[in-house]
């Protein structure tokens, strides 16, 4: 900063919060690195040559400092202006003679542009304690608006020399630097140091140079070696050149305390061949405490605290050149449905799960383990020195703790699992491949059904391929009509009667064969066709439905799984009840069945609302595997549960007790839910649920899926020999309707 005539600080280059420092701006002057003087500084030897000056002087005239510090002779010489040279240099003179302490004036400064600055300048002589000169601060402060035509200057003062005196040892004291002369060595004496010593380290200039040992006491046992180092090294140098230096390092306040300076000294030799530091000590504290906090940031991911992408490569990294007998593994580490937790809770709900899955990642990991946010929902933990079983344990360590139970948010549960990939690293492999060999590992535990991990194979790499392969076919299945539908009779377990159809899409590739929902269905999710797909299957269920009904002269609905990802269309539910009356259907004969995460989510809650304004029936889909309550339920649009399999698996053995499901059905009717029972697959668990008070199932002992023309009015349920036709996969049917 510059102080002009008026008294007011001008800062034309600094910002309002005086911390972070600005490139250079584009006149070219040099880049700032913060400095508090108020004034321009510069400590000259005796001979008039610069050794440390402040950047205030040296912005103010344009120069950096490399400039400044190559200039032959005194900066005051070197930048008079023409006409007010001459006095100084005898000035000088007569001040190291001893003549005068020191001296002022007022004069112009020639600057790098060629512009004129007018200074008042004030030399003062800095002398050791058995007062011979050591050295000369000289002290500037702008007065150029003071000089302009409609500006009084006034008379200037007569030279003063006792009022020169006093203004000397003023402006040394109020210099915002420790000024020194000290003996080399780490028990040098100290010949001079300025009083600025004791707010800067709470010690007094007297007790500083009475123990010459101070200095090293208070420097940190870190920064020793290097510090004295950098003495050593000017100490036996053949040549002079070069004699300065400048180092940053921490010494210890009287408090207890850490002080970082930085230390700008020169050192100088006398006639006799004994050298003494001549420099300047600074207080970069805040701009050290700065650059770390910066530096944090940088390598740091500002929401978790943990260390990002960047440090994490770095340190894999150097895990990998420092093994040794043990096994260096990284878990790659992806949260299970986040995108539903971000859409139901809103990102400030998203926020709290990511911290909470770091905090417990944390807590997982082992001391020299480093656990990392790699971005969004995506962590990553890197292990030294482990063994295969180890990785194993830990990593089922990790999946407990992270859906050890749901994160808390504004009252409400929010669930949180996470699904894992590990890669262990192979001889000469490097961190690019460790990181991608994991990624790939992960995503192998999604397709495998999520909240698991696994380690990574080299055929995962064909997987990949084939994925790709896999959805380029699956759109030109969608467009030559290669998808077909399979449908499963909804069954009324007291008279057996077909009171609904769910379809279900099937796909038949002409060069893989058949292949399951649970790999296109993703895919689809994925690559954006499950809008196609999920709104072709209606249509083609609406009009296969009214065909089925009409030859079989029965009133039943069919029932279609919707993905979470198709509500995000704003007009789903209008176009669904397009298609409805486009085949003279009503509401009530389509019930859309969706997962119970996805009621999770208020996009797709209003959607499902919309669809039941219309009458068009809502079932909540593998009931009791998610994280909703029937209480939550009673609040959501939905008419009906589906009861997740597992529930039924242990139920036709004798040893089973079928309390928990009965449970279930008695909740559901206390809040006016129906129920259906998925998954029957023996004549026990029939038994079971027809004594349970469930009244609607399906399963293979039922009925498989297949074409709908093979799909009975009726099952026989009395002979407990159910009506099982043999049914194929399903026909091949038209592409969907454009729009």
């Amino acid at each position: 900063m510059v102080v002009d005539g008026t008294g007011t600080v001008r800062q034309p280059w600094i910002d309002t919060a005086g911390a972070t420092a600005e490139a250079a701006d584009r006149s070219g002057r040099p880049e700032r690195t913060t400095d508090p003087a108020p004034a321009g500084i510069c400590i000259l030897d005796l001979d008039g040559h610069e050794t440390w000056s402040n950047e205030v002087l040296r912005y103010s005239l344009g120069y950096s400092a490399e400039e400044f510090a190559a200039m032959p002779c005194a900066p005051s010489a070197t930048f008079a202006h023409r006409d007010d040279r001459g006095a100084d240099p005898d000035r000088f003179a007569r001040m190291v003679a001893g003549e005068v302490n020191g001296f002022a004036t007022e004069r112009r400064f020639t600057c790098k542009d060629g512009s004129t600055l007018w200074v008042a300048e004030t030399v003062s002589l800095v002398r050791d304690p058995g007062g011979n000169p050591v050295q000369a601060i000289c002290v500037t402060q702008d007065i150029t608006e003071s000089k302009r035509p409609d500006f009084d200057p006034g008379a200037v003062p007569d030279f003063d020399p006792r009022a020169v005196e006093e203004r000397s040892h003023l402006q040394v004291e109020q210099v915002p630097a420790v000024v020194y002369v000290a003996e080399p060595g780490p028990n040098g004496t100290w010949f001079y140091v300025s009083p600025q010593i004791e707010a800067m380290l709470g010690f007094s200039a007297p007790d500083w140079m009475a123990d010459p040992s101070l200095w090293l006491q208070q420097l940190q046992p870190q920064d020793r070696e290097s510090v004295l180092a950098e003495e050593r090294r000017l100490l036996v140098a053949d040549d002079a050149e070069d004699p300065t230096s400048s180092q940053t390092y921490r010494l210890r306040h009287r408090n207890g305390s850490t002080v970082w300076v930085r230390d700008d000294a020169m050192m100088l030799w006398d006639k006799e061949g004994r050298a003494t530091w001549h420099g300047v000590l600074v207080d970069v504290t805040r701009e050290k405490l700065l650059e770390e906090r910066l530096e944090h940031q940088a390598f740091h991911d500002p929401l978790t605290g943990l260390p990002n992408r960047k440090l994490f490569h770095d340190r894999v990294g150097h895990a990998l050149s420092r093994r040794q007998s043990g096994q260096v593994a990284v878990l790659f580490i992806d949260l299970d449905n986040f995108k539903t937790v971000n859409d139901s809770f809103g990102h400030a709900g998203g926020d709290e799960v990511i911290i909470a899955a770091a905090r417990r990642l944390q807590a997982c990991a082992r001391a020299g383990d480093t656990a990392a946010r790699l971005g969004g929902d995506e962590f990553a933990l890197l292990l030294e020195d482990v063994t295969t079983e180890q990785v194993s344990e830990f990593a089922d360590r990790v999946l407990a703790a992270l859906s050890e139970a749901p994160v808390e948010f504004s009252g409400r549960p929010m669930p949180m699992a996470a699904s894992i990939g590990i890669a262990i690293a192979g001889p000469g492999e490097n961190t690019a491949t460790l990181l991608r060999n994991a990624d790939l590992a992960m995503y192998e535990a999604k397709l495998q059904g999520r909240c698991r991990h696994v380690l990574y194979e080299p055929s995962m790499h064909a997987t990949v391929g084939s994925r790709s392969r896999l959805g380029a076919s699956l759109q030109t299945a969608l467009s030559d009509d290669a998808v077909s539908v399979a449908y499963q009779p909804l069954v009324d377990l007291r008279n057996g009667a077909v009171v609904g159809i769910e379809a279900l899409a099937r796909w038949t590739d002409q060069e893989i064969g058949e292949v399951p929902p649970n790999r296109f269905i993703p895919i689809a999710e994925e690559s954006g066709l499950i809008h196609k797909l999920g709104f072709w299957a209606i249509e083609r269920a609406c009009r296969d439905l009214r065909k089925w009904r009409s030859a079989q002269g029965v009133d039943a609905y069919v029932s279609i799984n919707v993905s979470p990802i198709q509500f995000d269309n704003d007009q789903f539910a209008n176009s669904v009840v397009r298609v409805l009356l486009d085949q003279g259907l009503k509401p009530s004969d389509l019930m859309i069945e969706v997962a119970e995460g996805a009621l999770l989510v208020e996009r797709s809650r209003q959607s499902l609302r919309e669809l039941r304004s219309h009458g068009v029936r809502v079932a909540v889909d593998d009931f009791g595997t998610g994280y909703t309550s029937l209480s939550y339920l009673s609040r959501l649009p939905a008419d009906l549960v589906k009861i997740d399999q597992s529930f039924l698996r242990p139920l036709g053995d004798t040893s089973a007790d079928p309390a928990l499901l009965r449970a279930i059905i008695r909740l559901a009717e206390t809040l006016h839910l129906a129920t259906i029972c998925k998954g029957i697959e023996t004549l026990g668990q029939l038994s079971d649920l027809q004594e349970a008070g469930c009244f609607f199932g399906q399963g293979t002992l039922l009925a498989r899926p297949g074409p709908l023309d093979e799909i009975p009015a009726t099952v026989d349920l009395v002979s407990r020999t159910p009506a099982r036709p043999r049914f194929v996969t399903g026909e091949r049917i038209a592409a969907p309707a454009s729009g």
